[in-house]
């Protein structure tokens, strides 16, 4: 559909909202009037309209789900233009101008992602080095009473983008703030409230005021003198207005006044001296975590926010390049994406008109557990004072009777934009035509819930009503797992997001368990291993029989020897003596990765290893093809741990003591390696089940959302404890817990519903406990009583809920990987991996790059990478310094990486020794070629690139930009020699198309597509047998060319279909590789 025709289907105040392109704009959009269409037809709009380029214009949005939604949309509008347009999460942003303003960054050097363990121990340091007496320092039973509250807040303070002194200067501000106003107001109120005190509020009100206008907002918070001021100057117009009644001003003295050592206070003072340590333990945190060369989640927007304030030339540099910057979601920002935007619009040019549009709904704001802050939705008017205002009203998604629902809910919220503007109406008016059908049922139990649920399901499925379109909707996950059981028995197929934990998951038990008894017999501690050997002999892996066990037991007793002494002569159990023996002997001189891949027993090239009882019983056979979900089950389990334990263990070489110790302290310290699967497919033929967080922005004919009951969703729910308390006019704490954030949860969800609604809640709990209805439905009766009259009938149910095995649905692979596939990238080394038949190709593709079977990284890869961040760091030290780093700082760099591999101590002598070597020599040679204006590690990661059809992606080390002549030379450097034997030829190949590939990911990216790739080459690091560096300078033809573009776009195909062609056929030459390229080009394998 033409952009015209989409402009033309827009309703009035959409079709205004696409024509402001210039100044500022808040579009107030309530759920179903189409905000999704609105952003796409004015990115289209401003194209049309503007000489603006695709990719000056900034799309910023909170979910990868969002960004993709608004792209698809807009490739319906204006094509394949829509790739060059920057649509990004504020994550990805921030990911984005990192990776390529390396130099503003980290000093440019390489950071590692710390884990939750990395953190808490990190805290627990800090703590132990505080005075005894300091209130954030105490101790019981070992552990720091506050860590808990310490960690969460520290998070806090980053998702509001404050630095440590930015902190501690709003802290001093609130201090001194208190000092005056306290002063004032305490002999006031000290007493009880009379009419007299009246009298003598309305005598200190403009001394307050004064007072007030003294301070300027810092960093976002209110002065706590403003929101003193105004807020017992509320008080007293309520009282004088209700004919000088005390009451308001009573109210504002139990809220405002306490005891505090002695003395009457203003309540914020409690919180300070708590809040003056976290803002000694915050700075020394963020020091530590820079010594240590680690960064969290959060630290990537905290990095962009300081960035962009304190680097005028990265700050101007974007904002020339995003002229139009548009935010979705934007009731779910937080003070440090506030932040970033005011940086990217604050330019005095703008004369306080930026051409910044915001698309949001206060009503609908219910990320503040992620740090989200309604304020900025309500408080832009006042950053953006010209802002133009247009509400979206117009709802094509609900009929009339679930608005009215979630009106009359809604408007109990205190908190709201259309209390504070006169002039804004919210209310939706509904464009779906027919009538709404509303229930509420009432359930004498959660069991009976539980059972009319499904019931009432099963009989609309016997209906004729397809499953897809059918969403049950709970506000935790919980919630939801206790409902699969009853799905399963009914035989309601169900879609989910499956949540492991893979520190529970069989495969790592597995792992653990071989782990404790190996390094039990390595350190001569055969006793402990005696007792672990029971359990790791009944694993049904070895086949074994019960009575082979029984047996056992029986002869080490009567012999009076321990089972590994028994199992030496016991011809059926000698192997695995041997096995475990032979692993106890590995692990004291091999690292950790290599010994797992021995535990779990991955077959590698050449392996004449026939004993490997773990591997044949979780990936070997057929296990793939019969029971897909479980092989995806057991794998994304080693995935995460293993990559859980490469970002955690910072020593050179550690054990499998050291996995053993840090498994030992995630669970103490109650942290997850957290896995998750989508179970059900693409959703077709299938109940959905999910979140009320997780349904933003979907839509479903019919809508359950059960558990509407006042200690889930309503008034009294219990408050989570877990943050220190912040005084009012620092609002960083997530309000998640409040009254307020719940009701616009339960809006988001009952939203969701097209044409029916169904809300439930029970009359008792699990515990047998009476529990009420969430009290915003105490005024919707009934309209259905379940009740249990059954006893045979809710026995059933309930064994249901306690015996009955969650049943997994049948599923195939492509249905497992569906969601890895939708988001997923063709890089260079994936493209060359597929096509190698001689090495690799399609099936060890689906092996080792779609599965991700994990395994230790050969030390010749481990040495290639300590090469390129070497050089890398060279690169990046230049340009931020002007200067080239010495050749020893160099060394030390490579050497510091490669102990970062994790080598044995031969591997790493061996590499240590050849690194130096070679890297000095081709520092010695080719040093001049570096330049500042040099790009290093140029990364496409967030650049949307498409070739036809095919999404890729990829990292170029070197791009020599000339930007007066709009072309760029590619540089790859290659840790090895240049190739001279037999192999050449095939290797050229690859490198050949390894450079085309590199053209045609630049001309194609968003930020380059109008320059031109003119040449590329690439650099042996190490030297001939005469020394010298070779350069290979690879001619091509425009053929060759078309030949890799059709190539990426075949390969594409083939892997998105799960297409995977049997190559056995082929030789493993040259002529070969050639063939089946151009077969996969034909399509005629």
């Amino acid at each position: 559909m033409t952009y015209s025709t989409r402009y033309q289907n827009l309703n009035p105040s959409q079709r205004r909202a696409v024509d402001t392109i210039e100044g500022p704009v808040m579009v107030v959009a309530g759920p179903g009037t189409g905000k999704t269409e609105l952003l796409s037809v004015r990115v289209a709009s401003i194209l049309e309209r503007t000489d603006t380029a695709p990719e000056n214009i900034l799309c910023l949005t909170f979910t990868d789900a969002g960004a993709q939604a608004m792209r698809q949309r807009l490739i319906g509008i204006i094509g394949a233009d829509a790739y060059r347009v920057a649509i990004h999460t504020f994550h990805s942003f921030a990911a984005d101008v990192i990776a390529n303003n390396r130099e503003y960054f980290y000093r440019g050097a390489e950071f590692e992602l710390a884990d939750d363990l990395k953190r808490f121990e990190l805290i627990r340091s800090i703590l132990s080095d505080l005075p005894h007496n300091d209130p954030l320092s105490a101790v019981h039973d070992g552990e720091f009473t506050e860590q808990g509250r310490i960690t969460n807040s520290i998070i806090d303070l980053k998702k509001s983008g404050l630095a440590g002194d930015e902190l501690r200067a709003i802290i001093d501000q609130t201090q001194i703030g208190l000092d005056q106003t306290e002063r004032l107001i305490v002999p006031v109120l000290n007493d009880r409230v009379s009419k007299a005190v009246l009298d003598k509020i309305a005598q200190i009100l403009p001394e307050l005021a004064t007072i007030a206008n003294q301070y300027e907002p810092l960093y976002q918070s209110t002065p706590i003198t403003t929101v003193v001021y105004h807020s017992l100057l509320e008080a007293y117009n309520d009282a004088v207005a209700d004919n000088n009644s005390t009451k308001p001003i009573s109210v504002w003295k139990s809220k405002w006044l306490t005891n505090y050592n002695g003395n009457k206070v203003l309540s914020p003072r409690k919180s300070l001296t708590k809040l003056s340590s976290l803002a000694h333990i915050y700075e020394e945190y963020l020091n530590r975590m820079d010594k240590a060369g680690w960064y969290d989640f959060d630290d990537m927007i905290l990095q962009l926010v300081h960035a962009i304030e304190v680097n005028e030339d990265l700050r101007l540099n974007l904002q020339e390049k995003y002229l139009y910057l548009m935010v979705d979601e934007f009731q779910d920002t937080n003070l440090a994406q506030m932040r970033i935007i005011h940086s990217l619009t604050d330019n005095p040019v703008n004369e306080g008109r930026p051409n910044v549009m915001v698309v949001g709904d206060d009503d609908q704001a219910i990320y503040s557990f992620q740090g989200a802050d309604v304020s900025n939705i309500l408080n832009f008017r006042h950053h953006f004072p010209a802002v133009e205002m247009i509400p979206l009203i117009d709802n094509y998604r609900s009929r009339t009777g679930i608005l009215d629902k979630a009106r009359s809910i809604i408007t109990r919220a205190e908190e709201r934009l259309e209390s504070q503007v006169e002039e804004l109406d919210k209310t939706l008016t509904a464009h779906r035509d027919g009538e709404a059908i509303v229930h509420v049922a009432k359930a004498e139990s959660y069991t009976c819930e539980r059972r009319w649920l499904v019931d009432t399901i099963k009989q609309k499925l016997t209906n004729g009503t397809p499953a897809e379109n059918i969403v049950v909707l709970a506000r935790k996950h919980p919630h939801l797992i206790e409902l699969l059981p009853h799905f399963a028995n009914a035989g309601i197929p169900v879609h989910y997001e499956k949540q492991n934990d893979a520190l529970e998951s069989e495969t790592v038990r597995t792992v653990e368990l071989v782990a404790r008894v190996v390094t039990a017999i390595a350190r001569s501690d055969f006793d402990t291993a005696n007792s672990l050997m029971p359990e790791l002999l009944a694993h049904p892996a070895w086949g074994l029989e019960p009575k082979s066990i029984w047996q056992l037991s029986i002869d080490a007793y009567k012999s009076r020897q321990l089972w590994l002494e028994v199992m030496a002569t016991n011809s059926d159990l000698q192997s695995i003596h041997e096995w475990l023996i032979n692993l106890a002997q590995a692990s004291l001189r091999e690292p950790l990765e290599p010994m797992i891949d021995m535990i779990i027993g991955q077959p590698k090239e050449d392996d004449t290893e026939t004993h490997r009882p773990f591997y044949d019983y979780y990936f070997g056979g057929n296990k793939l093809a019969t029971n897909p979900a479980d092989y995806i089950d057991h794998l994304s389990s080693l995935q995460a741990i293993r990559a859980k334990l490469r970002e955690h263990i910072d020593i050179t070489d550690p054990t499998l003591s050291d996995m053993l110790s840090f498994i030992e302290d995630s669970r103490r310290i109650k942290a997850k390696v957290s896995t998750s699967r989508t179970v059900g497919g693409d959703g077709q033929g299938a109940v959905h089940l999910m979140t009320a967080h997780a349904a933003k922005g979907l839509e479903y004919p019919t809508v359950f959302v059960v558990h509407v009951n006042d200690n889930v969703w309503g008034s009294t729910v219990k408050p989570n404890n877990n943050r220190l308390t912040y005084p009012v006019n620092l609002p960083i704490g997530p309000a998640g817990d409040s009254f307020d954030e719940r009701l616009r949860l339960f809006y988001v969800a009952i939203t969701r519903a097209e044409h029916e609604l169904y809300l439930s809640f029970s009359e008792t709990g699990d515990n047998g406990k009476s529990i009420l209805p969430a009290s915003f439905l105490v005024d919707h009766e009934p309209d259905h009583h379940e009740t249990t009259t059954d006893t045979e009938t809710a026995l059933e149910t309930a064994e249901v809920a306690w015996y009955y095995p969650l049943v997994q649905p049948s599923v195939d692979l492509a249905t497992i990987l569906q969601s890895s596939l939708e988001k997923y990238k063709l890089s260079v080394t994936h493209l060359n991996n597929f096509i190698d038949i001689q090495y690799a190709g399609p099936q060890t593709f689906l092996t080792n790059n779609l599965l991700r079977f994990p395994a230790a990284k050969s030390a010749a890869s481990a040495y290639g990478s300590a090469v390129h961040r070497a050089l890398q760091n060279a690169h990046v030290h230049l340009t931020i310094h002007g200067e080239k780093k010495p050749l020893e700082d160099v060394l030390h760099d490579y050497e510091t990486q490669l102990r970062q591999e994790r080598l044995s101590d031969h591997d790493f002598n061996y590499y240590l020794q050849k690194g130096t070597e070679h890297l000095s020599r081709f520092i010695e040679q080719r040093y001049d070629t570096f330049s500042a204006d040099q790009k290093s590690e140029l990364d496409f990661s967030y650049q949307d690139v498409h070739v036809g059809e095919a999404h890729i992606t990829g990292k170029i080390d070197i791009a020599e930009i000339d930007q007066p002549n709009r072309s760029i030379h590619v540089v790859d450097y290659k840790t090895g020699k240049a190739p001279t034997d037999n192999r050449a030829a095939l290797k050229l190949h690859k490198y050949k198309q390894q450079l085309l590939f590199y053209k045609l990911l630049v001309e194609n990216s968003r930020d380059y597509r109008n320059y031109t790739v003119d040449s590329g080459c690439l650099t042996f690091v190490e030297a001939t047998d005469s020394g010298e560096i070779i350069d290979w300078q690879i001619p091509y033809t425009a053929e060759d060319l078309e030949h890799v573009a059709n190539l990426i776009q075949a390969v594409w195909r083939r892997i998105i279909n799960l297409d995977l062609p049997d190559t056995s056929h082929y030789p493993k030459t040259l002529k070969g590789v050639k063939q089946f390229e151009q077969d996969l080009i034909d399509g005629t394998i």
